[in-house]
Formats: structure tokens, C-alpha cells, sequence
């Protein structure tokens, strides 16, 4: 941990021009794909922002209403003799608009709205208020606390970028994963649980990412759900299926079986079948597993052989997951449930009054229970017969 944090006590307010600012290379909610060969220039960095936020909101309530001062920008040296002072570490997107603001042809093809914005702006402020720290180290912290678990959350795969770079700065190499999950976590006020399944998340993304998303189409950097695969790990029979060792399991912090430092440990074959089945869409635009909710389902099929074999074979996921004991658990509640609601209807029919629609829907619930009833029978027969 370091010793001085803006968590702790923030460095005073200065002002600094907009020409001695950098955008930062370094950060967590750049696409790899741009930063991937060499570092980009300040151009493609400040066009990426530009498309892929709502800048020219940022511009014109900039241009109308000036900087606002409650929200300075934080900075860090950058330490060479020639060109900008100082990069800017939080802020990004506002640096973008104000260097729109000053010259729209900053980045190639600038949209018609930001050259009118530009030319009609009433404020192009070229000085702006900043808060410089010696060292990155001192802001990481404050941006978790502020992008992870406070009001202004980064998408969950920046989310997860970040945390990887606190692991890295902050943490020991020879520590126990766990104990480096624990680490990050109190530097920005998360769970360590929520710290590795991220992480283990954005190995199986690396994989993936490294593999060409597996050639599936549409899919890639700026399309893929990341939060959907975190969500899926967080299933311990998911998992287990790529290759991922549970907290609570033995060898989960030997550093050999664990995929954020080393990937060798994820089932590749396993990972392209996941991958495939949560986001190839077929001709009605439809994925194998569906919703995020039915990632319960999935669960219980890359548990259960034979639901397993079915699925790879083409079957529903409804129909393997009832090859599974969790459709035994859902008859069970179902029937629960249902006992509850004829109770409670029969409270009322003594006083209700009688209606054909009333009488047709008992009916359909006496020949619905009866199917059950007969079903439940022949298979308890059949069980008597197997012993």
C-alpha cells in the first residue's frame, strides 16, 4: 500500500492549460485492441472517446456553461522536458471535449454537431482546474472508489481492467493470490470474493479475445457482455467446467491452477464451448442459454453428464436441465407453491358465486394435478419394480 492516497487527503486545486494535458494510455476503459501495438496517438485515443461516448453533450454543456470548477481533473507528471506537463488520470472524456471545443479537426471526420457546437460555443476554456499527484499509485485508489463501488461506475469490463492494475501495483508477486484478492479489495471498498471472480472473468475474456473471440460473428471487444461471464463464474459448477478452482477449494490459491496468472489452467475446448453457447446467435438472434437467469440452468447441465451429452448434442437447454436433480428441486417448490394457491382458493369457493369460467379452470387443475399425481405413481411403481 502506498502512502499517500487521495482517499486520504486530496492534493490542493491548481490550474493548468489544456495544451500542457495528455490523455492517459493507461486507461481501464480503453478496448486492448487500441493499445495493444505500441502506444496510440493522442488523436486515435481522443476519436475513441469521441465515438464511443456522448462527447458532444460533454461539449456543449461545456461550451454554454464553462468548466465546471467542483470537478477538477487529476493529473500525474509526465515527467519529460518537451510536450505536455501533466496526464490525465481522471478526466479523460473532458479533456476529449475540450480539445473538440478548442479544434474539432483534432480527431479525423469530427461529426457536423461538433463543428456546430465548436463554432457556437460561448466558453472554450483553455485553462482549467487540476489536481497534480507525484505518482499514479497515489490515484488508483480513489478511482476504484469512485468508478467501482461509487456513483460513477466504469462498464464491467473496465471495471475489471482496473482492478488488474491494482493487483499488479499494489500487491506482492510472491503473496498468495488470496491474500492479493484481499488487498484490492480494502484498497477500494469491495468483497474479495467480487475481486476474483472479476479477475478469473477477465482471464477467460483474454483467452477468448487471444483466440479471435472464436470467430463468432458480431461478436468482439466492444459487443461481447463481459458481465455475463463474470456472472456465469460465479456458479461454481461453470466454474469448475472451464477450469476455474473455487475459493474453498484446496489448491484454489496455488498460483499454477489460478487463470489471472496463469491462463494454462482454463480448459480452452471448454471456454470456446461456453463462449459459443452464451453469445452465437442463431438466425433469430437467440443464443443456446437465453437470459442471464437461466445461467442456474446451465449450472446444473455442465454438472450432470448425461444432461451435458444432451446438450452438446443439440437439445434445449430446458429440455437437458431436466435431465438434472435441479428439475426435481423446481417440481418440488412448484408443487409447494401451487398447494399454497388451492388453499387459498378453497377459503373462497364456498362464498364465491359460480361462473363457467370458474368451473372450467378447476377442471383443468383437477386434470393438471391427476397428470402429476399419475405420472409421480408410475414412476414410484417402476422404482418399487428396479428394487
Amino acid at each position: 500500500m502506498v502512502a499517500k492516497s487521495l482517499l486520504n487527503k486530496a492534493p490542493p486545486i491548481e490550474y493548468a492549460k489544456v495544451e500542457d494535458l495528455q490523455l492517459d494510455v493507461a486507461n481501464p476503459r480503453l478496448p486492448e485492441s487500441l493499445t495493444a501495438e505500441g502506444k496510440p496517438t493522442q488523436t486515435a485515443l481522443a476519436k475513441h472517446i469521441a465515438m464511443t461516448t456522448a462527447i458532444e453533450d460533454l461539449m456543449q454543456a461545456i461550451g454554454q456553461n464553462g468548466f465546471f470548477p467542483g470537478e477538477p481533473l487529476i493529473v500525474v507528471p509526465t515527467n519529460k522536458s518537451t510536450g505536455p506537463r501533466f496526464t490525465v488520470v481522471e478526466g479523460n472524456r473532458r479533456l476529449t471535449a475540450l480539445r473538440l471545443l478548442a479544434n474539432p479537426d483534432f480527431i479525423d471526420e469530427p461529426s457536423h454537431r461538433m463543428r456546430e457546437i465548436a463554432g457556437t460555443a460561448a466558453f472554450k476554456p483553455d485553462e482549467i482546474p487540476v489536481i497534480s499527484c507525484a505518482t499514479r499509485d497515489e490515484v488508483l485508489p480513489y478511482l476504484g472508489f469512485r468508478h467501482i463501488v461509487g456513483v460513477k461506475q466504469w462498464e464491467p469490463l473496465a471495471k475489471a481492467r482496473y482492478m488488474a492494475q491494482l493487483l499488479e501495483l499494489f500487491t506482492g508477486k510472491d503473496d498468495k493470490p488470496i491474500d492479493r484478492y484481499a488487498a484490492v479489495a480494502r484498497l477500494i471498498g469491495s468483497r474479495r470474493d467480487h475481486i476474483r471472480r472479476n479477475l478469473d472473468a477477465l482471464a477467460l475474456y483474454r483467452l477468448i479475445k487471444h483466440r479471435d473471440f472464436f470467430n463468432i460473428d458480431d461478436l468482439g471487444e466492444s459487443s461481447i457482455h463481459f458481465s455475463i461471464l463474470s456472472t456465469a463464474l460465479a456458479d461454481d459448477a461453470i466454474a469448475r467446467f472451464v477450469g476455474v478452482r473455487s475459493e474453498g477449494d484446496s489448491a484454489a490459491d496455488d498460483r499454477s491452477t489460478n487463470p489471472i496468472f496463469d491462463q494454462s489452467a482454463l480448459k480452452e475446448d471448454r471456454v470456446e464451448e461456453l463462449t459459443r453457447w452464451l453469445f452465437k446467435r442463431d438466425d433469430d438472434g437467440k443464443t443456446r442459454v437465453g437470459e442471464s437467469r437461466n445461467l442456474r440452468q446451465l449450472a446444473m447441465v455442465v454438472d450432470t453428464q448425461s444432461a451435458l451429452e444432451a446438450f452438446r448434442n443439440g437439445a434445449t437447454l430446458s429440455y437437458s436441465y431436466r435431465l438434472t436433480t435441479g428439475a426435481d428441486e423446481d417440481l418440488l417448490a412448484l408443487l409447494y407453491e401451487a398447494q399454497e394457491i388451492l388453499s387459498r382458493a378453497a377459503t373462497f369457493v364456498a362464498n364465491a358465486r359460480f361462473s363457467d369460467e370458474a368451473l372450467g379452470t378447476s377442471k383443468q387443475v383437477r386434470a393438471q394435478a391427476k397428470l402429476i399425481w399419475d405420472t409421480l405413481l408410475s414412476k414410484q411403481q417402476k422404482d418399487d419394480d428396479d428394487d
